[in-house]
């Protein structure tokens, strides 16, 4: 043998190997390949093919109970049905903004639409629950209020009654954004006694 022979035969070897791991490796592609995309495609494509129905095969059942249909609908309406407590809870179709101005919308009484200055006091009672006075409009009209009656058009509150004068709170806020309160003292008229 030659040298040149030895030298040629590891070279057709290792051709022959890398010749060998090529066509292994390219067989174990093809392998993972078919059965990877085997075991993915058959699940959808079981559930896309609807199995036919022979229609010329026809078995005859016998009716439903009608107790089980029953009981099938009552639990099926059971399980969507769904009930709100609304114990509690405000309606959620009112607005949140509208609801304040409702509880207002009521309209302010003769009372709060005049000013304190306006109002005469005419007379002070005392019951068995406390005092009770009677004011007079500029129109004539006379009204009996009690302590926490609104007077008014700056949402004054009768404090206090007495037994000459009444006492109302106006609650106001000032420039600097703090709430402060004005009393203001509505005193019992005496009769005029010039013309006796």
């Amino acid at each position: 043998m030659s040298p040149c022979h030895i030298e040629e035969f590891p070279c057709q070897v290792t051709v022959l190997f890398n010749e060998v791991k090529l066509v292994a490796i390219l067989l174990v592609m093809i392998f993972l390949t078919v059965n990877g995309c085997k075991e993915q495609t058959e699940q959808p494509l079981k559930s896309l093919i609807k199995p036919k129905i022979d229609k010329t095969k026809t078995v005859k059942q016998p009716p439903p109970d009608l107790t089980s249909i029953q009981a099938e609908r009552s639990v099926q309406e059971t399980e969507n049905t769904y009930s709100y407590m609304s114990e509690g809870r405000r309606d959620p179709f009112k607005s949140l903004l509208l609801g304040l101005k409702e509880k207002k919308s009521g309209g302010p009484t003769p009372l709060q639409q005049i000013g304190l200055g306006e109002l005469r006091v005419i007379g002070i009672m005392w019951e068995m629950q406390g005092y009770l006075a009677m004011i007079e409009t500029p129109d004539g009209k006379g009204f009996l209020i009690k302590e926490g009656t609104l007077v008014g058009p700056d949402g004054g509150v009768v404090q206090r009654i007495t037994e000459n004068s009444i006492i109302v709170e106006e609650v106001y806020t000032d420039y600097y954004g703090k709430k402060r309160s004005k009393n203001t003292v509505l005193r019992l008229h005496a009769k005029e006694e010039g013309g006796r």
